[in-house]
């Protein structure tokens, strides 16, 4: 049966997938020097995907496609209307809203449907979020070498280049500075598929792997965020575990009670900065503040919410995006009310139906990251967002792996 099936080379919409997914993840915004990049590399797909199935008629998407998108669209119109009829409708914060939740809806079916109609494999989507962050991660830790030697402003950089609000900034210590991207968070998934590759079929050289995991970690450590270090070391410890390491994960923790004990003196500003801080004490401080005012809003209507692009005007974090929040789930309740909640979650679980139905030792490590993914939207933005599209599309993916393994592609006709 398998040698029967004739396997042909990846059709060019697909591959121009990949490189939108690796835009997607190493852009810290959409945009260099004020012009909107993603924009028009999606475009360009569209116009390629859809010449590619007007050829390819095997590939048309299905019923069920066709019903998702036409309910999603639906749920957008519909919400989008209560955003205008609302007291304060704000155009522009509703566009930015629609744009960034289709951005994620789309990626994310875009992805699996390339798996399943077999012109992508799962490890070709998850590779092209590997080197998007890789790439982030290696223009971060260029960046960090200017600070060290001319004293050049890094974060000024980006700012210039890709905007204010591109990146989360700071002092470390030691004369390093702070960087955290949006997308710095991709990191911790990519390094689980680097290190498993029995799970994720992600297979490098063992001098690369090494070379990404140390750029992936070192990238994390200067974002300098407490969940992305949590993250790593929960897809470092499920990666280990199945691959059956255990053995080197045990001598690679090992080291670190001695370490820890001798520089205690020269890290323990480092660990009191980022946990026990001012700065630390003022982030927890804005979540505070930001809970009352959503929570609030979100009593005022609580069934249907107060549509896209809604605001709470007492806590605005971000003056570009008014409707972003680092409570997202708490900013998505008050947007989009209890109905709309009860649709993301079951859009979430319909999503993710090939994880429920695997029977594979990988499935209880795939919930856990899936979950602690979801459970990001309280402590950022993270969810709704290209990148978080991508995101989405590599765990359907992984999933769709788990559930029916490794398959050739099946003919599709030649390439568009």
């Amino acid at each position: 049966m398998i040698d029967a099936i004739h396997i042909r080379k990846t059709p060019f919409a697909a591959s121009l997938l990949q490189a939108l997914l690796i835009i997607a993840v190493c852009l810290p915004s959409g945009s260099i020097f004020g012009l909107n990049v993603k924009i028009p590399v999606f475009s360009l797909f569209a116009i390629v995907l859809i010449f590619y199935l007007a050829i390819h008629s095997d590939d048309w998407p299905s019923v069920g496609d066709l019903t998702f998108f036409a309910l999603f669209v639906a749920g957008l119109s519909f919400w989008g209307l209560v955003a205008v009829l609302g007291p304060e409708p704000d155009s522009k914060q509703l566009f930015l809203h629609l744009k960034d939740l289709a951005s994620t809806v789309v990626l994310a079916w875009l992805c699996i449907f390339c798996v399943r109609r077999h012109l992508l494999r799962p490890e070709q989507i998850a590779k092209a979020l590997i080197y998007g962050v890789v790439s982030l991660a290696l223009m971060k830790l260029a960046l960090i070498a200017f600070t060290i030697g001319p004293k050049v402003d890094p974060i000024q950089i980006i700012a210039n280049i890709f905007g204010e609000e591109s990146l989360v900034g700071g002092e470390i210590g030691f004369g390093i500075a702070r960087i955290e991207f949006p997308s710095d968070i991709v990191a911790s998934f990519a390094l689980f598929a680097v290190l498993c590759p029995s799970v994720s079929e992600v297979r490098f050289r063992k001098i690369l792997v090494v070379g990404i995991v140390a750029v992936l970690l070192l990238s994390g450590l200067l974002a300098f965020a407490r969940y992305i270090w949590f993250l790593d070391a929960i897809a470092i410890a499920g990666a280990m575990i199945l691959e059956r390491r255990t053995k080197l994960l045990v001598a690679l923790m090992a080291p670190l009670i001695p370490l820890t004990y001798v520089y205690y003196e020269a890290l323990q500003p480092l660990v009191e900065s980022r946990f026990f801080s001012n700065q630390a004490s003022e982030s927890d401080l804005i979540r505070l503040e930001q809970s009352k005012a959503l929570l609030g809003e979100i009593e005022s209507r609580p069934l249907i919410g107060k549509g896209l692009g809604a605001h709470a005007d007492a806590v605005i974090r971000n003056e570009e995006n008014r409707y972003s929040y680092e409570l997202q789930w708490m900013a998505l309740t008050m947007q989009f009310g209890a109905l709309g909640i009860a649709g993301i979650v079951t859009l979430i679980v319909v999503s993710s139906r090939d994880l429920w139905a695997a029977r594979h030792p990988a499935k209880p490590w795939l919930i856990l990251l899936f979950a602690l993914w979801l459970l990001s939207g309280w402590t950022n933005p993270h969810l709704t967002s290209s990148f978080a599209g991508a995101t989405f599309g590599m765990f359907m993916a992984l999933f769709h792996r788990i559930r029916f393994g490794s398959s050739p592609r099946q003919a599709i006709g030649g390439a568009a």
